[in-house]
């Protein structure tokens, strides 16, 4: 039985090596693809040309398609260059630090070379500053003007403020307005000249203060006149507003000529029954595209907007919330009678207090709320905001349904739509627990727009068209906080 094992071994070996006897003949070394003779390159050199390292080389022959160039740190990535390069331009390389570059040859098929290298250090070059800074006031726009100095290389000014980078201007630029600027505060501007787009001089500063100037708000007034507004709502609210302190009513020809500075907010309040759903059925007097590119102009400058009820929809022509999240949640019936008391809700997923995967945001201490006091009139268990007592009332909502737009990544769908809208949620209806509707929104500036508080919520009605509403106070001290907020 061991003989007749052995035998079998045998013969398996014989018949894996005869099959591998085969296979290797058939094999022939032109089935391999050709590799190039991969010749680095030489005569690589540095030369320092004022705010430059010029690296220079000599390539061999072959089917050369580019040029990598390397320099040392994992932070750099490679730079390759397209073609028989021979030279390349190193630019914004630190003083006084030498630096180690390597060079090498790609070739056709991606092959690529080993490397040569060199090092060069950058020595300190002479950076002037600039000279006679002046600063001059206007409103609260600070006009910073200096004199450059002269020389080659110089391809810009940074501005700073209490030494924070705030504007880069490119070229010889010898002024610049700062508008909005902080009041009653001693600042301190300065400027530097940019060299070689890397390089900055030493600042020259120059201290001054704003003085404080009382800045007035205004009311988008979208008819001829306050008792010529077509709804009840609107001219209670018009009416009201030009009984308070630094209030003014402007017509819409007047924004293009607004200084954020002096009015940096308006106040844009539409309520009216029958009105159609979106923004471009709003009234024609702020829907035309004349003034809704004034208004972004404006608020480009730094102007701040209070979108309130059906205004909420400008939100998506000024550019706070994309087209596609535009107020979902809308009303414009003549509405009717109820015995409870409409109340707003600052507590945003109030179940979800005590421990959940979802979010509980107490925002009854924003700015928005001060002075107001809360309570629960209606026994949900929780304070609230009321804002219209009992009786005849326009279901006027226009806000947005957030559930719409999913979590996303986020822990819940309120703090995904803050997110996404560079927004806080201040409100929603007053019996909700959870986090289904964002009532009042507060959208932060941008480099495109500055801030906006947009209120959406039913409840915020001017006239109670069956009687005085007991919680008047509350609507009229919100709006006022509101204006303040955004000044």
């Amino acid at each position: 039985m061991k003989k007749n094992i052995i035998w079998s071994i045998g013969l398996l070996t014989s018949l894996l090596m005869m099959l591998f006897s085969t296979a290797c003949s058939d094999f022939e070394p032109k089935d391999l693809p050709e590799v190039p003779e991969l010749t680095p390159v030489s005569n690589l050199q540095a030369n320092i040309e004022g705010f430059n390292v010029v690296l220079s080389w000599t390539l061999p022959q072959g089917r050369i398609t580019g040029v990598r160039i390397t320099k040392e740190g994992n932070n750099y990535a490679p730079i390759n260059l397209e073609g028989p390069a021979t030279s390349y331009v190193v630019e914004g390389a630190p003083m006084n630090e030498e630096q180690f570059y390597t060079v090498k040859v790609i070739y056709e098929g991606d092959y690529i070379s080993e490397g040569v290298s060199v090092t060069a250090t950058l020595p300190e070059v002479a950076r002037p500053a600039a000279s006679n800074l002046t600063s001059s006031i206007e409103g609260r726009t600070v006009t910073l003007s200096w004199t450059l100095p002269t020389g080659p290389n110089i391809t810009g000014v940074r501005v700073l403020r209490d030494g924070e980078p705030v504007a880069e201007l490119q070229g010889a630029a010898t002024s610049y307005e700062l508008k909005g600027q902080p009041m009653d505060r001693e600042m301190a501007y300065g400027v530097e000249v940019v060299y070689a787009n890397y390089y900055f001089s030493e600042p020259v500063t120059i201290k001054t203060t704003v003085p404080y100037i009382t800045p007035k708000m205004a009311y988008l007034l979208l008819a001829p006149s306050v008792s010529e507004l077509p709804d009840d709502d609107e001219r209670a609210a018009a009416s009201w507003f030009v009984a308070q302190d630094n209030a003014e009513l402007i017509t819409p020809s007047q924004i293009a000529d607004l200084d954020a500075d002096l009015y940096p907010v308006i106040w844009i309040e539409i309520d009216r029954v029958g009105l159609p759903m979106g923004w471009e059925n709003l009234p024609v007097e702020v829907a035309n595209p004349t003034t809704i590119a004034d208004l972004r102009e404006y608020t480009a400058r730094g102007g701040n907007f209070f979108l309130a009820n059906m205004a909420t929809q400008l939100t998506v022509p000024l550019g706070f919330v994309p087209d596609n999240m535009a107020p979902t949640v809308f009303g414009n019936g003549e509405g009717g009678s109820g015995d409870d008391v409409w109340v707003l809700n600052a507590y945003l997923g109030w179940d979800f207090r005590n421990g959940s995967d979802q979010g509980f945001y107490d925002r009854t201490a924003h700015e928005i709320y001060k002075d107001l006091t809360f309570s629960d009139p209606n026994g949900y268990g929780y304070d609230n905001l009321p804002l219209i007592g009992p009786g005849q009332r326009e279901d006027h909502n226009c806000l947005w349904d957030c559930n719409l737009y999913g979590r996303g990544n986020q822990p819940d769908v309120i703090r995904n739509f803050e997110v996404t809208t560079n927004s806080l949620v201040l409100a929603t209806w007053g019996h909700v627990r959870d986090h289904c509707v964002a009532g009042i929104v507060a959208f932060n500036s941008n480099a495109e727009h500055g801030r906006c508080v947009a209120v959406g919520l039913a409840a915020y009605e001017w006239n109670q068209n069956s009687g005085v509403n007991p919680y008047q106070h509350n609507i009229e001290q919100l709006t006022l906080n509101i204006l303040d907020y955004l000044k």
